[in-house]
């Protein structure tokens, strides 16, 4: 079984001193030195080449020493240089690594090793790169130090492994009791269950911080098996606690709202945030999620119990949603207020019109229903609607029998020829654009706008007799 737990575990850092002649890209005065020495090894010679070529300037001594230098070099390390340009040197080299006394183990570079590196002899051997002669090393080891740090581990009956890199290693099981970091518990206040088989992997070694958290969590609930289901705004997270090998671990299960696997936690979780009145404090969209895997009776109960805290236009078209199920009724007052502020089709004001027909309607309201289903309209509100289309064809008849006489008479056509008083001129243009422009959309009035129309037609009907009066008797003179 795979565990995630917390050891102070020993750590030894050592580090190695290691020496070896190997070579190096020459550079071009040592290569110069080199062709000189090659030529000849009588110094004086050497020399008096060195001054002809560099004079009295810097490069002159600097030439020499290194002559001093590369003369100490075997005929044929000097023909190596000119041959391969590789100058031969001695590398002291440091190499740092970690040494686990309880698992017998060594870190050097991410790889792990059995046993401490410095009792491998061939170990400084293989650090000598390609090429290089190995010459000497020395160890520079110091004392075990401790440090708390995370680990996992494969825990059985049989045996305890600590996971290292990439691998388990063994430790023993006094080692182990030794190092492992535990904490003192007070589980008076969990009521769930300790369980004391641990099944899978991923357990984590408990801690307080994590009690803490799992006691502090406002709401949760203990399901069948005895754990902690703890409700949190974008998920709910089951926790398993158990007891085995002396230490209490945890394993956490995280359940998405809106996962169709998550309906049993979703009903278990909306009960108990209805019972602790904290239903409406969660995140909207998280309520929605929780609202998608509950049974509709629960659904309605949210809803209506979240609406007539606040005004949530998701819930109140949610609502709206469940109404045209066939949840018709048990809506209260503020929720099916709510569905009336935020309904946005003439098909949901019929269905809010079903819960509850005594709302503060409109006669847009009443129109809009008369138009889709009249038959659910009450006595009071039939009367409503019938008594304002008597008014609207009422008022109607009377701009259609005053424009028509209007329009059909010879003054019409004739206004233009008269003197334009004042009355003639407001009486024409009415003529020319109001009427003309008002016939194709009359009907799409409302009464309000249409009452204000039969005024203007109205005022110009009594211009349009006075002017008619003028415009005969101009004919008779």
């Amino acid at each position: 079984m795979i565990v995630n737990l917390r050891l102070n575990l020993p750590k030894v850092s050592n580090k190695l001193v290691l020496r070896y002649n190997t070579f190096e890209k020459v550079s071009y005065d040592k290569y110069f030195i080199a062709s000189l020495l090659s030529e000849t090894r009588d110094a004086r010679k050497a020399e008096k080449l060195i001054d002809e070529l560099t004079g009295k300037g810097s490069l002159n001594s600097h030439f020499k020493i290194l002559y001093e230098e590369v003369k100490e070099l075997s005929k044929g390390e000097v023909e190596s240089i000119i041959k391969d340009s590789l100058y031969p040197i001695q590398k002291i080299e440091e190499h740092r690594y970690l040494y686990i006394p309880m698992l017998n183990v060594s870190i050097y570079k991410r790889q792990v090793y059995f046993g401490d590196l410095k009792d491998d002899k061939d170990f400084p051997r293989q650090l000598v790169e390609e090429g290089g002669t190995y010459i000497t090393h020395t160890y520079e080891t110091n004392d075990a130090k401790i440090k708390e740090d995370n680990y996992s581990a494969n825990l059985t009956d049989e045996k305890i492994e600590i996971k290292i890199e990439d691998k388990f290693y063994y430790i023993d099981q006094r080692d182990f009791q030794e190092v492992i970091v535990k904490e003192d518990f007070d589980l008076k206040s969990y009521i769930g269950t300790i369980h004391d088989v641990m099944d899978g992997n991923n357990w984590m070694q408990l801690t307080k911080s994590t009690l803490n958290n799992i006691l502090n969590a406002s709401d949760f609930y203990y399901d069948q098996e005895g754990n902690h289901v703890g409700i949190y705004n974008d998920n709910a997270k089951k926790t398993t606690i158990a007891y085995r090998w002396g230490l209490y671990w945890f394993k956490e299960n995280t359940y998405r709202y809106q996962d169709s696997s998550s309906r049993d936690i979703c009903e278990k979780a909306a009960n108990v945030l209805m019972n602790s009145g904290r239903i409406n404090e969660i995140k909207n969209r998280t309520l929605l999620d929780i609202l998608k895997n509950v049974n509709r009776d629960l659904e309605q109960e949210i809803i209506n119990y979240v609406l007539s805290k606040k005004d949530v236009k998701e819930l109140a078209l949610n609502g709206l949603h469940l109404v045209d199920k066939g949840y018709e009724k048990g809506w209260n007052e503020r929720a099916i207020e709510s569905f009336y502020k935020f309904h946005e089709t003439p098909k949901q004001l019929l269905l809010i019109y079903k819960t509850n027909n005594k709302l503060n309607y409109t006669i847009d309201d009443l129109l809009k229903i008369y138009k889709h289903d009249m038959t659910i309209l009450n006595l009071k509100h039939q009367e409503q609607v019938q008594a304002y289309y008597q008014n609207y064809n009422q008022i109607l008849k009377n701009i259609n029998e005053k424009t028509g006489l209007m329009m059909n008479s010879a003054l019409r056509d004739n206004i233009g020829k008269m003197v334009l008083e004042k009355e003639e001129t407001e009486l024409r243009k009415f003529l020319t654009t109001k009427i003309a422009h008002s016939k194709k959309d009359i009907r799409d009035k409302k009464l309000n706008e249409l009452i204000e129309y039969e005024k203007v037609v109205n005022k110009n009907y009594e211009l349009f007799v006075i002017v008619d009066k003028r415009w005969k008797e101009q004919q008779k003179g």
